[in-house]
């Protein structure tokens, strides 16, 4: 247990406070640690996607938190209320929260989690990624700044350390990463019974349907492939369009990636590792095999190619890996059935996003198939919006923070029930007389 079990509301906000506080004073250290983790990061990309997000969370959890700790009323039932009895629900801190953040965004993807601890009146020990290793470093000292090792402390280390980190007795443990080792720490939780929150991503569809905008549609695709350099876990994994529709899209892609180059110049951000670069070769090369045609799509001289990968065998390992990158895998289809009938085929993905001015196929989309979000006519910046759970269903994930869903997902909805004046225990106590026989079928029927 925490050392402070139920800290007060001012308790909290200063700690929010002092989180904000190490983001403001080492965004620098943040934006130079990132740059060089990554081989090269935009300054103003880290501004804005580590820094920048995590301070909209901690504000909105500031602005929010004395309406997100009030006890929840709760209605009793008729029976019961007639003889004065009362219902609600506390929310209790749960205790020690374990957050197991990864490389792609290593500041926003630790300290956003830890928004949803600290409102929920939790302690937490991060863990960040081994592949941001001087980011991590910044975030550790920065830490140690701003928190008592008994508020929130940081472990450094290495891929031993995080099996010993995700081994300890947590109470709540949240990961953000792949499928392969969710599985892992699931395994390892179910022998202590630790509450889990899983971020895993998966393949995430954009469906063209009726009526789409295609020149912004190509705009909004190089936007999530390029953000980042497409390491983002709600990036468009794969395109579902009908053929005719396909030439005209090429063309749009090649006229929105001129348009950004010459708007972006030098500030591309590097695909993490070269390990990484060769799994995104492998997966291209592998797609040609089962029969895909490849189109790279690249100006001289400039820092962005997309690889755009049409129709491949259905075999092929870009159809069942996430993709990570800056590479689009395009599957074509006669229709919207169809397209609908394959995602009902698929794993659940993080997000599926919607391009077309169609409400009907867009609410069939909603009714038809399951995802963590569903967005229509844009991608990725629903994460924008504070007040939105975020999280995935079934290979996708399973549970969801940011705001008040943050705050109950790290919290004990505690159930609280004050007793009726009258003892209505002695009603339903034998010898049973002919009050009980009215009492029951009062509380069955009222």
């Amino acid at each position: 247990m925490a050392k402070t079990p139920y800290p007060t509301a001012a308790l909290r906000r200063d700690r929010l406070r002092r989180l904000k506080q190490l983001l403001v004073e080492n965004e620098q250290a943040f934006c130079d640690a990132l740059s060089a983790d990554f081989g090269y990061r935009s300054a103003d990309q880290s501004r804005f996607a580590d820094i920048t997000t995590t301070i909209k969370s901690a504000n909105h959890a500031l602005d929010n938190l004395g309406f997100w700790m009030q006890p929840q009323r709760r209605v009793a039932d008729l029976s019961l209320r007639l003889g004065g009895a009362r219902c609600r629900v506390h929310y209790q801190p749960k205790g020690v929260i374990g957050i197991v953040s990864p490389w792609n965004f290593p500041v926003n993807l630790a300290l956003s989690p830890l928004v949803s601890a600290l409102a929920a009146g939790n302690t937490a020990y991060i863990k960040p990624s081994e592949l941001a290793p001087r980011c991590a470093e910044v975030l550790a000292e920065g830490v140690r700044q701003h928190f008592s090792p008994d508020e929130v402390n940081v472990a450094c280390g290495d891929a031993d350390v995080a099996r010993a980190f995700v081994s300890l007795p947590f109470d709540h443990l949240i990961y953000t990463g792949g499928e392969r080792i969710a599985k892992s720490i699931m395994r390892d939780a179910a022998d202590k019974l630790t509450p889990l929150t899983l971020e895993l991503g998966g393949k995430s569809p954009v469906v063209v349907g009726r009526g789409s905008n295609l020149p912004r549609l190509a705009q909004r695709l190089m936007f999530g492939k390029f953000f980042n350099a497409g390491q983002v876990c709600i990036a468009p994994d794969y395109l579902m369009i009908q053929p005719e529709q396909l030439p005209v899209l090429l063309d749009a892609l090649r006229q929105a990636l001129a348009e950004m180059d010459r708007a972006a110049g030098a500030d591309a951000v590097q695909v993490i590792s070269d390990a990484h670069r060769a799994r995104l070769k492998q997966l291209c090369d592998d797609a040609e095999q089962y029969g895909a045609t490849l189109h790279r799509l690249k100006l001289d001289g400039s820092p962005y190619e997309l690889t755009v990968v049409v129709d491949p065998g259905e075999d092929a390992l870009i159809q069942r890996e996430e993709i990570f990158g800056p590479v689009l895998l395009v599957n074509t289809h006669a229709d919207f059935a169809e397209m609908l009938d394959e995602l009902q085929h698929r794993d659940s993905p993080l997000v599926s996003y919607y391009f077309g001015s169609a409400d009907q196929e867009f609410a069939q989309l909603r009714q038809h198939s399951r995802s963590g979000a569903l967005v229509k006519n844009d991608v990725v910046f629903q994460y924008a919006n504070d007040d939105l759970p975020f999280g995935g269903i079934g290979s996708s994930g399973m549970g969801r923070y940011r705001g008040i869903d943050g705050f109950r997902e790290f919290s004990h909805a505690r159930a609280e029930f004050h007793a009726p004046r009258i003892d209505l225990a002695a009603m339903v106590t034998p010898p049973f007389s002919s009050l009980f026989s009215t009492v029951n079928k009062m509380m069955r029927w009222l």
